[in-house]
């Protein structure tokens, strides 16, 4: 098809044009829109049927933004390939034969200012390119380079005022997290909920909230999304928080080594990568998240969990500044749950001290009530007229008082034993001992409270169980076990076992008792903790902090299994030797 030219323009009109034009490229707001109007003149100034302009490759890419205009009669003619560019600088025309058209073809190719790219035309309407032509492109070309750097500071500026506007929300949000935080309860589960469903939709479209609990499981408290209609999702979102060490989820290293994550191009692979199971891959694959941001929630250099942002919506991206407003936050939220979880501990510290106390008085009280009535039966029994009392008498009463006194004096004890311990005054006297000799020992003195618990203690031996430990801190360990065992399973048998286990021997003890909850094996351990009321189990609560206490000076470690009405099994690992 030929290729009609257009008929010239007065001086008059040009001269108009090429104001009208100029004053359209020097206002356009963006590059692009400057790209386009430029290769629009540029094309009509020549009387070209195509223009295209090609900018230089920005540092890192290896492709530069290019616009193409191309006149009515070139588009129906057909198109025409973008030769590669010649050298900076240079301005050229060429001339081709060409076996599509008559008439001659040719390109002219000019080199915007500060080497910012190049403008090229093709296919003159009327005979080749002139000189003229290479003149008027070369000061389009200055003209544009002008736009195009007014468009880049307008750019610069706009980009500016976005980043002040999201720093200021940024700051916004903060604030708002902070005077929840401040003002709110602590409880930290209608705490966290309300700080996730805060995040939701200022930070996120969903956002998770993952806590380690004393038992260093991950636990996933809280679950907010932006839909209402993702209810049902949610629910199965939350089966899958973090997991154990060595776990391919993705914020398991989060939660359990305070490392963030930051990952805005999520793709299938990376989904099946970090999926646990099928139903974790396909869950994730219906919330349908491109990008993920998650921060460890850390107080005092320990991890507490992680705080999780995902992105839904095309429009949601996540950047560095993004990254350190969550960390922010995080910083903010941990620092409410250890002040929270200190908190609990202060109050429970205060109600053991109040139990103790109680429980002290009691069993303090215990032994000096028959103690009393004993002395006051002597002392008025030598008032009378004969004062003479029988030998056997006066022993017996005696022997009633000597049991008291031990009693209050193995109280007093105990509570010294917890003071000094307390105060890291404990101190072992190591030689070699057998632990077997020592603990038929511990059983033969305590044979009577089996028989009067109604329970037979058992003793097996696998292997070498001697070592270099303190004896007498060793009994003690043995004596408490044993003890506990007899007075929480009574009249249920009672097993010993101690065994060889290389640098190491195992002691463990079970009972058929009454068991533990799981909510107090934590508590047992510690001074003046119970699993069971005083009222029906006496005691000062002493002897399994006293025992753990020795175990680890010893290097050791106590650990114990228990399920409610299904007995409990104590196990105590100690090293054969110091450790160097």
């Amino acid at each position: 098809m030929p290729m009609e030219p257009v008929a010239p323009m007065s001086e008059g009109e040009a001269r108009a044009a090429a104001d009208a034009d100029s004053r359209q490229l020097l206002s356009a707001a963006t590059v692009e829109e400057a790209l386009t109007v430029l290769v629009e003149v540029a094309r009509r100034l020549t009387r070209a049927h195509q223009a295209t302009v090609v900018l230089t490759p920005a540092p890192g890419r290896t492709r530069g933004a290019s616009v193409t205009s191309l006149s009515r009669a070139y588009e129906v003619w057909g198109g025409y390939a973008v030769p590669s560019r010649g050298g900076p600088g240079r301005a050229r025309r060429e001339r081709r034969a060409t076996t599509r058209a008559a008439e001659p073809r040719g390109r002219l190719a000019v080199t915007l200012p500060s080497e910012a790219g190049v403008l090229y035309l093709f296919d003159r309407e009327v005979g080749d390119f002139t000189q003229e032509d290479e003149v008027a492109l070369s000061r389009l070309a200055r003209l544009a380079g002008l736009a195009l750097e007014s468009a880049r500071l307008l750019l610069e500026e706009q980009q500016a005022r976005t980043e002040a506007e999201d720093a200021e929300h940024r700051a916004a949000f903060l604030s708002d997290a902070s005077r929840l935080l401040a003002s709110s309860s602590l409880d930290p589960k209608v705490t966290l909920d309300t700080l996730a469903r805060l995040s939701v939709p200022v930070m996120a479209d969903w956002c998770f909230v993952d806590i380690i609990d004393e038992a260093g499981t991950v636990q996933r408290t809280s679950v907010a999304h932006a839909d209402a209609l993702d209810a049902p999702l949610a629910l199965r979102v939350r089966e899958f928080p973090p997991g154990p060490e060595g776990s391919a989820h993705p914020t398991t290293r989060v939660a359990r080594h305070a490392e963030s994550l930051l990952v805005d191009d999520i793709d299938d692979a990376w989904l099946h990568r970090v999926a646990v199971s099928d139903a974790h891959y396909q869950t994730m694959r219906e919330v349908g998240f491109h990008g993920i941001m998650s921060v460890p929630l850390v107080a005092r250099g320990r991890s507490l969990g992680a705080l999780t942002f995902l992105a839904v919506r095309p429009s949601r991206h996540y950047s560095r500044a993004d990254l350190d407003t969550a960390q922010d936050l995080a910083r903010r939220a941990a620092l409410f749950l250890d002040n929270a979880r200190l908190y609990r501990e202060a109050r429970r510290s205060v109600l053991l001290r109040d139990e103790f106390l109680a429980v002290a008085s009691h069993e303090l009280k215990t032994p000096l009530t028959p103690l009393q009535l004993r002395l006051q039966w002597l002392r008025q029994q030598t008032r009378k007229d004969k004062p003479y009392l029988p030998t056997s008498m006066v022993l017996s009463q005696l022997d009633v008082v000597q049991r008291q006194v031990d009693k209050l004096s193995g109280l007093v004890h105990g509570l010294l034993e917890v003071s000094r311990m307390s105060s890291g005054r404990l101190s072992l006297h190591r030689e070699d001992v057998d632990l077997e000799v020592l603990a038929r020992e511990v059983m033969a003195r305590l044979s009577l409270a089996a028989s009067q618990a109604g329970s037979e203690v058992s003793l097996t031996t696998r292997g070498d169980v001697t070592g270099r430990w303190d004896r007498l801190r060793l009994e003690q360990v043995l004596t408490h076990l044993l003890a506990n065992a007899l007075k929480y399973g009574a009249g249920q048998p009672v097993r010993l076992a101690l065994r060889d286990a290389g640098d190491d021997v195992v002691v463990r003890v079970e009972d058929a008792g009454i068991g533990i909850a799981r909510e107090y094996q934590s508590h047992i351990f510690e001074r003046f903790g119970r699993a069971v009321s005083e009222r029906h189990y006496g005691g000062l609560g002493l002897g399994l902090y006293v025992t753990r206490q020795i175990v680890e000076a010893h290097g050791g470690t106590i650990q114990v299994s228990s399920e409610p009405e299904q007995g409990s099994h104590f196990e105590v690992t100690l090293p054969r030797r110091e450790s160097t």
